[in-house]
């Protein structure tokens, strides 16, 4: 995928394989605008690019505030599924436990006369 001309910017291949976005600034100096994830440019390279130019905006304000709120929410977004990740992970590490402990697989729970006397002979029961 190829950036569009009309941004005029362009790009350097680094020695990790990345690729290296610059543009010019107002005054004319280069500057590194992004590196790309992969050696080449992805649609969420673009994507990213569109939502941080000022100029797309019109109102540069509430622009600089939809863009802030798009980042804060990524990050939000982001952290919530590897919590989820997590849990399920959690879950599913669990459920054999869970199942062996309840006598559905591999275990047994029962009871005899002696085990009460001598619970409750530590535990004061009645």
């Amino acid at each position: 995928m190829d950036l569009p001309e009309n941004w005029g910017l362009s790009t350097v291949k680094r020695d990790d394989g990345k690729l290296d976005i610059l543009g010019k600034a107002d005054n004319g100096e280069p500057y590194r605008v992004r590196t790309t994830d992969h050696a080449e440019i992805t649609e969420t390279d673009i994507q990213e690019l569109k939502a941080a130019d000022r100029e797309s905006y019109s109102n540069r304000e509430s622009g600089v505030r939809q863009f802030c709120r798009s980042l804060a929410g990524d990050g939000e977004s982001k952290r919530e599924r590897e919590e989820s990740l997590f849990l399920d992970d959690m879950t599913e590490a669990a459920g054999p436990v869970v199942r062996a402990g309840f006598g559905q697989e591999r275990a047994t729970v029962g009871s005899s006369r002696r085990y009460r006397q001598n619970y409750d002979s530590v535990f004061g029961g009645n």
